[in-house]
């Protein structure tokens, strides 16, 4: 079933006039909540219209990439760092099938936070996963987040969007959606009690990696977590590599050269010829060296 429903996405995609059409029933899907059987990880709660793209995609194949990443800097009974979480499928991935033993799981959107909390219970995570609300920043306060109901469940900061409706609220001509949520460093966070420190972190926060870096030097240089990064655009990017090397960090991706993608250690002026928006930093330097191959099947908790 999740092949063929693939093959109708692919044939869709490729004609724009059914492209279009496709666009506009969209918004005539129910939000309503489903849970999906999803191969070699189990059943995952998602909303119909916001999270449909996971009744035919597989981590394996659409997050090749980063999953990619996390066989490579995931340790066995690490702790790791989910900063943002979405609905936990990837908090799932890093217990069953790269064996962290503790995950700190961030979520500031309330929406997401429902199906997180759920998808932890359908994973039996419960005792191993620890949920939070905030949106971890460069300092602490409170903000708008523009939520996308429409196209990918996704939400991003007023500070980073500036003010503006999500790209699939816009896309229908909708007002912003915007809720209020709680801003804190990743520095103070790891400093509370009985916090424990970060072995790993993924950070994939639709544009505030910057900020989440700069708030977390502390921490990123007394532990020196390795850092599966998403990245969101060119500044960001930059931003992100200029934050790296302050930290002297190195970091890792795949940058178009002389039209060929290769796989190398980055400085800041490669920010805007990366091949892939997702990268890898460690201070370990020999853990990045060999470019992540995609996983052939799903491991089976290391």
């Amino acid at each position: 079933m999740r092949d063929v429903l693939r093959s109708v996405v692919n044939g869709i995609r490729r004609s724009p006039a059914l492209n279009s059409m496709a666009r506009a029933c969209v918004r005539a899907i129910p939000d309503r909540r489903h849970i999906t059987n999803m191969k070699d990880i189990g059943p995952v709660a998602i909303r119909l219209r916001r999270h449909r793209y996971l009744l035919w995609e597989h981590p394996l194949i659409h997050d090749a990439f980063m999953v990619s990443l996390f066989a490579r800097l995931i340790r066995k009974d690490d702790v790791v760092y989910d900063i943002g979480a979405n609905i936990g499928l990837y908090t799932r991935l890093m217990r069953q099938w790269f064996g962290a033993s503790y995950i700190y799981a961030f979520e500031p959107m309330a929406e997401n936070r429902e199906l997180l909390e759920e998808n932890i219970r359908l994973g039996n995570m419960g005792g191993v996963c620890e949920i939070s609300p905030l949106a971890l920043s460069d300092a602490p306060g409170k903000e708008e987040l523009q939520i996308d109901d429409m196209n990918s469940g996704s939400a991003v900061l007023n500070s980073i969007s500036g003010g503006e409706a999500s790209s699939g609220r816009a896309h229908f001509g909708l007002p912003p959606k915007t809720e209020t949520v709680e801003l804190e460093t990743l520095d103070a966070f790891a400093k509370r009690p009985g916090v424990r420190p970060p072995g790993m972190m993924k950070i994939d926060t639709e544009g505030a990696e910057v900020k989440i870096l700069i708030g977390g030097r502390e921490t990123i240089r007394a532990h020196k977590p390795r850092m599966a990064i998403a990245l969101h655009g060119k500044d960001k990017a930059r931003g992100t590599l200029e934050q790296l090397e302050i930290l002297e960090c190195p970091a890792y991706g795949v940058v178009r050269e002389e039209g060929v993608m290769k796989y190398r250690r980055l400085a800041v002026a490669d920010f805007d010829r990366l091949g892939n928006n997702n990268i890898l930093a460690a201070y370990d330097e020999t853990l990045l060296r060999e470019e992540p191959k995609p996983l052939a099947a799903a491991p089976r908790n290391r």
